[in-house]
């Protein structure tokens, strides 16, 4: 996956105690983002397994400026709980919803709990991440996994 660091929202950010903001992403280009030709997002869980908490929201914000005052994306608010936030675990979204609709995103992370383990990284990115699954690899005409 070829990743843009103008477009990372998330760099292994620790989810802890309270609500966390990522970096502002600039898709200043397009009209509307999410009413144009379907824009990957990855988001997943890296580097440790969360512990502590009990569930982290996920919501998408959006603003006409890098440094104007960001209102929530309609429909892009995503809640995971703890049991399912474990390394490599994708988080929401395959793509930017269709109610991005102004040039500057960031993401929001609200952990409900105190969480003393985990991180995340999230980005805007050029093509799908959809790893493999169990039952998704065949070796010489066998299901391998």
């Amino acid at each position: 996956m070829l990743i843009d660091s103008n477009a990372v929202f998330f760099d292994s950010a620790a989810v802890t105690s309270g609500e966390v903001s990522g970096n502002a992403v600039g898709l200043t280009s397009l009209m509307k983002p999410g009413r144009a030709e379907p824009i990957h997002i990855c988001a997943k869980v890296v580097e440790e397994d969360f512990s502590g908490g009990t569930s982290i929201d996920f919501k998408l914000t959006q603003s006409d400026r890098e440094s104007g005052s960001y209102d929530d994306v309609p429909g892009s608010a995503v809640t995971v709980p703890l049991a399912e936030l474990k390394v490599g675990k994708i988080i929401g979204w395959r793509f930017l919803p269709a109610g991005v609709t102004r040039p500057w995103l960031k993401m929001v992370a609200t952990p409900s709990g105190s969480f003393s383990a985990g991180r995340i990284f999230a980005a805007v990115v050029r093509e799908e991440s959809q790893p493999w699954e169990e039952g998704m690899y065949i070796d010489a005409g066998s299901v391998v996994g």
